[in-house]
């Protein structure tokens, strides 16, 4: 009879009669009931107060006082007035069942006892008991939770009047829930939203979200913005509402004011860019700031310049926006990555070469010298140059002359030379590297360039700029950037720098399915074992890698082309043939072909 997932009910009986007790302990006992015992009434109140059981079984003629007092006390006292009392009695008198009923009483058994009747009442009525107190416990629970909401929560019937009122909906309405319960909920809404609950009533859905677009009203009829959830239940046959409603006046507020922020942002790049065309130099830190007041002092100079910093950090740009700014703007600015060259070519690069000066020299060539006449020449990772190729430059750069590869005739050429690097080249000059004259001459003018880390303010800025660029290029309209994301990314080291940055969010912007950027776990900090300087290379690296893998994934191994992954990656076909022979990545087969 007892429900083997909960502990043995606990049931008192009193009776003055002992073979009764006996009878009854027995029988209790074998159905898995724990039984207390007690021969009066007082003894029972005892009892009951210190031992609080489930069920009370209460004889009515006992000497002292009766059933029917003990049943009335019992009730009286609140630690004792929720047990349930069954009276025992052999008197069969209606009045007397009245009686015990009125005061108290949930049944009646009746004497001699009957045992399958005594068991069935005591197991109905020990189950009506738990399942009252496992419902008060769960309406406990859940007033809680509606108590405790930060959302504003009505409940309502199929009349449209307010049956709960949770304290958010106070807050929110500006109205106590005293003079809430009991009104249309039509009291609290706009129009436009009273219709939308109306329908929403009619078509018997069982769940509706209603975006933000509409209104609610606050006391003294004040409209403001909301969201909400309408959920319908079914509570004794009719139909029960809950609305789930969110005040997003506050959060509309911060949309503007950040909009507001990030249009002056945009504002402050927009001028920089206007004023001294930077092009892509994003941000409003005062570590740019300070760099590009350098780029604006010496521009317009013919000084050489080396821009230093760490790989990744633009140094590029930097070089753009002084021949921008500089009286040579209207001439070509050529670059040349020295890093990039084998050194049996270098000298060809930079110089031009004659038909025939080596094998594979089928036609004249004019080197980067040439074609920079009367504009600027960048030479990015100047610090990989050959030793004896050096010196040849130092010449140029202090001359102006210079020869092609296989060629007598000495030319000369008008250019400004703007170099970069990563390597401390006083250093190099230390080990013999780099020749110290050439190093003096390049050095004219030094601008460093800041680390991303150095400058993590401008990380939301550039952020915003590379997912506009990229969404654009893809045909996507990515509008939102999470500001955990924007957290997440202005807290990573970047040992890659903006270039790091750049390509992080290009994957982001390609993986993104709807107008919410979607980031993945794609960042990892040095380690103590790798070092810092190894981990940048490494990261960046093996994040290209994974990068235009993924690409190619996506474009089934179609590298050219409209839906080529070069397209994709905003690259020419042969750039990323190129890239992905140094990276080792070699095309599948059975893929498209370009």
């Amino acid at each position: 009879m007892t429900d083997i997932s909960q502990p043995p009910a606990v049931v008192l009986m009193v009776d003055d009669t002992p073979a009764n007790l006996g009878v009854l302990y027995e029988l209790l006992s074998e159905a898995g009931y724990t039984v207390l015992v007690a021969e009066d009434g007082e003894s029972a109140l005892e009892r009951a107060a210190y031992a609080r059981p489930d069920l009370i079984l209460l004889d009515v003629m006992m000497p002292g006082i009766d059933g029917f007092e003990t049943c009335r006390l019992l009730k009286e006292r609140p630690e004792t007035r929720d047990i349930p009392v069954i009276f025992m009695s052999a008197l069969s008198d209606t009045v007397d069942k009245v009686k015990g009923l009125r005061l108290g009483a949930v049944d009646y058994v009746t004497k001699p006892f009957q045992h399958e009747e005594v068991l069935a009442r005591v197991h109905t009525h020990l189950t009506v008991q738990r399942l009252k107190r496992e419902l008060a416990e769960r309406e406990a629970r859940l007033a809680a939770i509606v108590t405790g909401a930060m959302d504003a929560i009505l409940a309502f019937g199929a009349d449209g009047l307010i049956t709960l009122c949770n304290p958010a909906a106070e807050r929110v309405f500006g109205r106590a829930a005293a003079e809430v319960l009991g009104q249309p909920l039509d009291s609290l809404l706009s129009e436009p939203l009273r219709q939308v609950v109306r329908d929403y009533q009619q078509r018997g859905q069982p769940s509706l979200w209603v975006p933000e677009g509409l209104h609610a009203l606050r006391a003294g009829g004040e409209l403001f913005p909301v969201e909400a959830t309408l959920s319908r239940a079914t509570a004794v046959g009719q139909p029960l509402y809950t609305m789930i409603l969110r005040d997003i006046a506050a959060r509309e507020r911060a949309e503007a004011e950040f909009n507001r922020l990030h249009g002056l942002n945009l504002y402050l790049r927009d001028e920089i860019q206007a004023e001294h065309d930077f092009e892509e130099m994003v941000g409003a830190s005062a570590a740019l700031r300070a760099v590009l007041r350098e780029v604006e002092t010496v521009a317009g100079t013919q000084a050489t310049v080396l821009v230093t910093g760490e790989t990744g950090t633009g140094k590029e740009l930097i070089a753009r926006a002084l021949h921008n700014r500089s009286a040579r703007q209207a001439k070509p600015l050529i670059k040349l990555n020295c890093a990039t060259i084998p050194a049996s070519l270098a000298e060809s690069e930079l110089f031009g070469h004659e038909k025939g000066a080596f094998t594979g020299a089928l036609a004249r060539k004019l080197g980067r010298f040439e074609l920079a006449n009367g504009g600027t020449l960048f030479l990015d990772e100047v610090g990989e140059l050959p030793l004896d190729l050096q010196a040849k430059l130092l010449r140029v750069l202090q001359e102006g002359e210079f020869e092609r590869v296989g060629g007598a005739q000495t030319l000369k050429t008008d250019v400004r030379v703007i170099a970069a690097t990563n390597r401390d080249l006083e250093q190099r000059c230390r080990e013999g590297q780099f020749r110290p004259d050439l190093y003096y001459r390049l050095n004219v003018f030094p601008i460093q360039s800041p680390a991303l880390r150095d400058r993590r303010e401008d990380v939301p800025l550039l952020v915003r700029h590379f997912v506009q660029k990229y969404a654009a290029s893809l045909g996507k309209i990515i509008d939102t950037v999470p500001l955990a994301t924007l957290a997440r990314l202005q807290a990573y080291s970047w040992p890659g720098n903006v270039r790091e940055l750049q390509h992080v969010i290009e994957r982001a912007v390609i993986v993104s399915r709807g107008a919410t950027l979607e980031f993945g776990d794609w960042l990892r900090e040095p380690t103590a074992e790798t070092g810092a300087g190894k981990a940048s290379v490494t990261t960046l690296e093996e994040m290209e890698r994974e990068h235009i893998l993924k690409t190619l994934e996506i474009t089934g191994w179609r590298v050219s082309g409209e839906n080529g992954a070069a397209r994709l990656l905003g690259l020419k076909a042969t750039t990323l043939e190129a890239r992905m022979k140094k990276l080792g990545i070699e095309r599948k087969r059975g893929g498209l072909e370009n």
